[in-house]
């Protein structure tokens, strides 16, 4: 039996884990009327609420146009909403409302059936192990390791 040497290359690994979760992540966003890009601005804003645009951009790794098209539909359904910000008269912030929270709470509730399939078969142990490792690998990167 021979085996493709892209199923044991950990680049190829990683990346086709990171396809495979976004493709699951929007097939159980689907029926909540969510495109896959509006929900990883959702899910940024868990961790990001009321950063500005600018760095919301920065972190999805995304033009500020392409936000703020995202931004003009969430903020459309009143899920998102924007504030100048305080400190930046050209600024604005980006918060979560109460009406997009609930939205928010079923996301994660998806997100955790996601990870449960994911990780099943794996103990308590290994899972740790693979979230330092992949944790150090990051950090690689961050710190400009060559």
């Amino acid at each position: 039996m021979t085996t493709d040497p892209l199923d044991r290359n950990l680049e190829f690994l990683i990346s086709d884990l990171s396809r495979l979760l976004k493709r699951e992540f929007g097939r159980r966003m689907r029926d909540m009327d969510l495109t896959r890009s509006q929900w990883w601005v959702m899910v940024h804003l868990i961790r990001y609420d009321g950063c500005n645009q600018t760095q919301l951009a920065d972190e999805l790794d995304i033009g500020k146009v392409a936000l703020g098209g995202l931004l003009d539909r969430l903020e459309a359904r009143g899920w998102v909403e924007r504030r100048p910000d305080p400190d930046d008269r050209r600024a604005k912030r980006v918060f979560l409302t109460d009406r997009g929270r609930p939205l928010i709470t079923e996301m994660q509730d998806r997100a955790r059936d996601v990870h449960r399939q994911m990780v099943g078969g794996l103990d308590r142990n290994e899972q740790d192990e693979l979230v330092r490792l992949l944790m150090r690998a990051k950090g690689n990167f961050a710190a400009g390791a060559v």
